[in-house]
C-alpha cells in the first residue's frame, strides 16, 4: 500500500554502518544508511519525523539538491507487521 504526505525538508544526514553486540551475546552488522529529517505541520503542531533510507535508494540524490525548509511530497510503502507498520519512503516530489 502506498500513501503520500507532505513536508517541510530539513535535512539528509549519512550514518555509517557498523556493528554491536546484542543482549544475547550476538554480533548485529548494519549497512550504511541515510537519516531524513522533516518537519510535519498537523492540527495540534509541528512535529519531526525522521526516516530511514537506504543508500541506494532511488530518491537520495533527489533529496542530496533539496534546500531546508523546502515543501516536499514523499510518497511510502506501508507495511504491516503483527501490531506495528513501516513507512518506507520512495518517491519524492
Amino acid at each position: 500500500m502506498e500513501c503520500k504526505g507532505k513536508f517541510k525538508f530539513k535535512q539528509l544526514v549519512r550514518k555509517d554502518g557498523g556493528e554491536f553486540t546484542n543482549d544475547r551475546g550476538q554480533l548485529i552488522q548494519y549497512k550504511d544508511s541515510y537519516t531524513l529529517t522533516v518537519d510535519e505541520q498537523t492540527e495540534n503542531g509541528i512535529y519531526e519525523r525522521k526516516f530511514k533510507i537506504a543508500t541506494d535508494s532511488d530518491i537520495v540524490q533527489e533529496l542530496l539538491i533539496k534546500k531546508p525548509y523546502s515543501d516536499i511530497t514523499l510518497t511510502f510503502d506501508i507495511n504491516f507487521f503483527g501490531n506495528s507498520l513501516k513507512a518506507i519512503p520512495i518517491a519524492v516530489d
